[in-house]
């Protein structure tokens, strides 16, 4: 294990209440001094699905609205529920990988466009 690097924690989302076919973003994270490894602990109420990915970009100037899916990264989540997690309690935490970009932000879809979902999340990225 390698103890030289640092990790950053934090709550990206608090209690964020995402109506039904809407799409949320964290705030944009910076992450070229990272290595790229992350967890992501993701708590949800009510009756909604959510998909879980982060975006990136390159551009220094970029706002969320520019950020896109970097090719060949897979989402975080799919299809995660108010049953979903080893606890059927909508409670769990995912690893993911983060290609090299400049900046970052997870973004969560309710998808399934019927019910509105409440998330909330946090980050640790290496």
């Amino acid at each position: 294990m390698d103890t030289s690097r640092s990790t950053t924690v934090e709550e990206i989302f608090t209690a964020e209440a995402i109506v039904a076919g809407a799409t949320a973003y964290s705030r944009i994270i910076g992450v070229t001094k990272l290595a790229g490894n992350a967890s992501l602990q993701l708590e949800l109420t009510g009756d909604g699905t959510a998909k879980v990915e982060w975006v990136g970009s390159l551009d220094r100037d970029a706002v969320v609205a520019d950020f896109i899916k970097v090719n060949n990264s897979s989402d975080i989540i799919t299809a995660f529920t108010v049953t979903s997690g080893p606890g059927a309690d909508g409670k769990h935490i995912y690893p993911f990988s983060v290609s090299l970009v400049r900046n970052m932000c997870i973004k969560i879809t309710e998808v399934s466009t019927t019910d509105g979902i409440v998330v909330t999340a946090i980050i640790a990225i290496q």
